[in-house]
């Protein structure tokens, strides 16, 4: 066998030893003992480590838990961090084919304007517009693709309203459900990644 038909063997072998990383943009709530949650983007997965995108800052050594839209938990340890990025090293190896295809079927399963993903509990101000009439609510939680707001004799479902919140761009909304006092919104165009994570943080510091 020649030198370079052994160099290339070697380095097939190499890379069936090798953790196989897929890049992705997976959307997930991110949990940090002590902290409150955020919101994250995995950059890229393998079966021992994965990199977050996120406007939280995270130590070197902490425990992290991401929460994926369909309820899978990804839990380890931070090897390192940069300014908006984090390398997780996983407690235990898991199989990235699975998680991929679970994350897939989710997406399939809530498709449409506006699928579901992670909410964030909030408590602030924020104003309707309904029937050309502007009405304080308070804003209960949050997410890329929906809110839950509270109010006195909320919109019945199936109202197209609009959601004002200070600090993120007005979203056309329908009411999805409706209570006495509560009513859960999907927004017709989802909230940007680049939008609602700093919000949140802001949010995270005032409280």
């Amino acid at each position: 066998m020649h030198l370079t038909q052994i160099q290339n063997a070697e380095a097939e072998l190499a890379a069936d030893r090798a953790p196989r990383t897929v890049t992705t943009l997976l959307v997930g709530k991110l949990l940090s003992r002590g902290a409150a949650e955020h919101l994250c983007r995995i950059r890229n997965i393998s079966m021992t480590g994965m990199m977050l995108e996120t406007h939280h800052t995270l130590g070197h050594g902490s425990w992290v838990t991401v929460e994926l839209r369909n309820g899978d938990r990804l839990q380890g340890s931070v090897a390192w961090s940069s300014e908006g990025r984090a390398g997780v090293e996983f407690a235990e190896a898991i199989n990235v084919d699975h998680i991929l295809a679970q994350a897939k079927a989710s997406l399939e399963r809530f498709c449409g304007p506006a699928p579901r993903a992670p909410r964030f509990d909030v408590e602030c101000v924020a104003r309707i517009s309904c029937f050309g009439r502007h009405i304080d609510v308070t804003l209960e939680n949050i997410s890329q693709s929906g809110a839950r707001i509270s109010m006195p004799k909320p919109p019945r479902e199936d109202t197209e309203i609009i959601l004002s919140v200070p600090g993120l761009p007005s979203r056309r909304c329908t009411t999805r459900w409706a209570t006495d006092d509560k009513a859960g919104l999907i927004f017709l165009e989802p909230i940007a990644y680049n939008d609602l994570g700093p919000w949140l943080e802001h949010c995270t510091l005032d409280s």
